[in-house]
């Protein structure tokens, strides 16, 4: 009686590892499908940074995204307003 109580658990215990490999192989499967699907949709959106706005290394990022890019650019790249960035330019100048 023991050793098939012992044989059952095995068999139980066996099952139950099977089961939980499986589910975390479908987790990760469903994971890439959602990452693959959130990049498509982010490249089809017209959320993105155009060339004309890219900024040579000696350049701090945002000016040159508030000097040449356009206002939909700069607003995605720093959650700021024309109205904002002059405001804080101005505040900056005088230190």
């Amino acid at each position: 009686m023991a050793d098939e109580n012992s044989d059952m658990m095995l068999v139980l215990t066996s099952a139950i590892e099977k089961q939980g490999r499986g589910v975390s192989e479908v987790g990760r499967e469903v994971f890439h499908i959602l990452i693959n699907e959130s990049w498509r949709i982010a490249m089809r959106s017209r959320h993105y940074l155009t060339a004309q706005c890219l900024d040579t290394p000696c350049d701090l990022a945002w000016m040159v995204l508030y000097k040449y890019g356009t206002d939909i650019n700069f607003l995605n790249s720093t959650s700021m307003t024309r109205y904002n960035a002059s405001a804080a330019v101005l505040y900056y100048t005088l230190y």
